[in-house]
């Protein structure tokens, strides 16, 4: 007999974000040296707490008692509070730009208290001083009351009995690794945890999770006959597509977005019954909408935009600009690049290199914005 019949819980799912990670990047081209960069990297965070209202819904700016995100330097919190929220950037690396971290915890202090949500912050601290993307977030959905274990999830897919698929249909087979003691899992990964990856999933139990570490959903865990917790990480370029995607999303929608998104990635496919699991088709049944898909492209179509980040970071064309206006004024630079556009136009041929390498891509460059591939520029 099933327990979650006799004790009367209900099958629930419930589908948010647990932490995110923005990055705010300024014009580089602005940027006179690393005594500017610091001037400028802590005006930013001025505007961005400002328009984050991070004083009001956090407490008085200072500096961060404990360790800074990974590869930053210099780094504020805001008030004395029970979680992790940090702003930070590294004096010595402009590129980096400002990284502003929320920690599951902090992040659902900041929306309660805020009474916000992802897409209003989003919306909020977009400045003119600043670009800004999402590095990392983390959409999550909630099992709770389902006949389910993280164990039972587990061996079935390391035993051959489920597989995962995409929107596509496609059976995904990245790695899959576990923690285990006393030979059952109440963690696993499926994908790539490295700093480089876009994407992977952690599927653990949130209700063990909450009890043990007497966590802030405490309450909530204990009001809950199980809880599963299926949490998929977008990063890099991921992240920045979904940046404008949530913008672009209405409020009311972002549940399903996020329920898409997972969905697109992950669906759990029973190939003894010939059909996605139970928990899948549920979370299925809530992908109402319709959403840009996420692109990945692959190295080959990538050529045309790594040409123009060389352009910027590699081929010294940006120090001779700077030299160029340094010595000759403001303005100069601009007139060597018009210089250099008409030799171009008037007497530059194309090699039987460049015909081949649009032979091969420009078919599918087609397809893709050209304006992506300058904001990415921008961004790089």
């Amino acid at each position: 007999m099933n327990l979650l019949a006799v004790f009367g819980y209900l099958n629930l799912i419930f589908l948010g974000i647990d932490e995110l990670t923005l990055v705010l990047t300024a014009d580089k081209t602005l940027i006179k040296g690393l005594t500017d960069w610091q001037s400028k990297a802590e005006s930013m965070i001025a505007e961005f707490s400002r328009l984050a209202s991070l004083e009001r819904i956090f407490g008085m700016k200072k500096d961060l008692e404990g360790n800074p995100p990974q590869g930053y330097k210099t780094a504020y919190q805001y008030g004395d509070n029970p979680f992790y929220f940090a702003v930070a950037y590294h004096p010595s690396s402009p590129n980096m730009g400002i990284i502003v971290k929320f920690s599951a915890h902090s992040w659902a202090v900041y929306c309660q208290r805020g009474q916000t949500d992802i897409k209003r912050l989003l919306l909020s601290v977009q400045s003119k001083s600043y670009h800004t993307r999402l590095s990392r977030v983390d959409f999550t959905v909630d099992y709770q009351n389902w006949d389910m274990t993280v164990d039972g999830i587990y061996q079935n897919l390391i035993n051959g009995r489920l597989e995962i698929r995409d929107h596509k249909n496609q059976a995904n087979h990245s790695e899959i690794g576990a923690y285990e003691i006393n030979g059952k899992s109440s963690t696993f990964y499926i994908g790539s945890r490295k700093e480089g990856s876009r994407l992977f999933m952690r599927i653990y139990d949130k209700r063990a999770e909450q009890l043990e570490k007497k966590g802030f959903r405490l309450q909530e865990a204990m009001n809950t006959e199980s809880w599963v917790r299926f949490e998929a990480v977008f990063r890099r370029d991921y992240a920045h597509q979904l940046t404008d995607i949530i913008m672009r999303t209405e409020e009311e929608k972002l549940a399903d977005l996020i329920a898409n998104k997972v969905s697109e990635k992950y669906r759990f496919y029973d190939l003894e019954s010939g059909k996605y699991t139970d928990f899948t088709t549920a979370l299925l049944e809530k992908a109402e909408g319709v959403f840009p898909r996420l692109r990945l492209e692959s190295p080959r179509d990538n050529d045309f935009a790594r040409s123009l980040k060389h352009l910027v970071t590699g081929s010294g064309l940006f120090p001779t600009l700077y030299k160029c206006d340094d010595i000759w004024g403001n303005g100069s630079a601009k007139e060597l690049l018009k210089c250099l556009h008409d030799i171009y136009k008037n007497g530059y041929a194309p090699n039987d290199d460049v015909r081949l390498w649009l032979k091969k891509h420009k078919s599918t460059l087609e397809k893709q914005s050209f304006r992506d591939d300058i904001e990415l520029l921008k961004l790089s």
